[in-house]
């Protein structure tokens, strides 16, 4: 794609390292952006969705959307401001890889911000950067999260302990199975089971990043044996959890 070279400074940029816990991001109207943890990882829900995101991965974010950041350890956040005229992100919520040359692209205009895109080599960088990013597939890093209020409160149940067996869950909020079953395939697209298999899966992403072997992951998260932990997350991520975080 090509940037006009009548938009000048729509490129901005921001950057923190962030304790554990909620991350207030600076939003303006008009703003997309592009977040990633330079160092930690982060999770972002929406009302419908939640995202686990590991380094080398980023979350494209269009102006307008409500999304709350949080970080279970020290992260160091990195935004890329885009003014949305310039379409450099797609009017969608998606998590993108981050191949090495994007990665730098992304460094290298946060720490250029504010770009002025009259300038020839400013927007070469910017158009080039539009450009990878058109060609990054969506990472499967997402959680689609039920409408319906108690099938919602055992979804959230399951997110903060995930070895914790579903019918617990659905026996605390006094709800039939049947009736929880049907709302998650409704609301979500998936089974329960699969549903929990996904948040079983992203909740292990933080515990591998932080370096805890593949077997304390799997019993912490509630799998019988590691290689059961490792098809799960093979089938969920379409690789195993040590070249995944080689990737990472």
């Amino acid at each position: 794609m090509s940037i006009s070279r009548q938009a000048a400074s729509r490129v901005r940029s921001y950057s923190i390292t962030h304790p554990p816990g909620r991350v207030a991001l600076p939003t303006e109207p008009g703003w997309d952006y592009l977040v990633f943890a330079h160092t930690g990882l982060f999770t972002a829900l929406t009302e419908s969705v939640a995202w686990t995101i590991p380094a080398h991965r980023a979350l494209c974010v269009p102006y307008g959307t409500r999304l709350r950041i949080e970080t279970p350890g020290r992260a160091g956040m990195r935004c890329l401001y885009l003014d949305a005229r310039l379409g450099v992100l797609r009017n969608e919520v998606r998590v993108v890889n981050l191949t090495p040359l994007t990665r730098e692209l992304t460094l290298h205009a946060i720490a250029a911000a504010p770009m002025d895109l009259t300038s020839p080599a400013d927007a070469a960088t910017i158009t080039l950067l539009a450009d990878q990013i058109a060609l990054q597939p969506g990472a499967p890093l997402h959680l689609p999260l039920p409408d319906d209020p108690v099938a919602r409160n055992i979804a959230e149940a399951i997110m903060s302990n995930p070895a914790d067996p579903p019918r617990d869950r659905i026996r605390a909020a006094n709800a039939n199975r049947r009736t929880i079953e049907r709302r998650f395939n409704a609301e979500t697209g998936m089974s329960l089971g699969k549903w929990r298999r996904r948040a079983r899966v992203l909740a292990s992403v933080a515990r591998l990043a932080d370096g805890e072997s593949v077997t304390n992951v799997a019993v912490t998260i509630g799998y019988s044996s590691p290689s059961s932990f490792v098809a799960a997350f093979r089938a969920e991520l379409g690789t195993s959890p040590r070249d995944f975080l080689r990737n990472s």
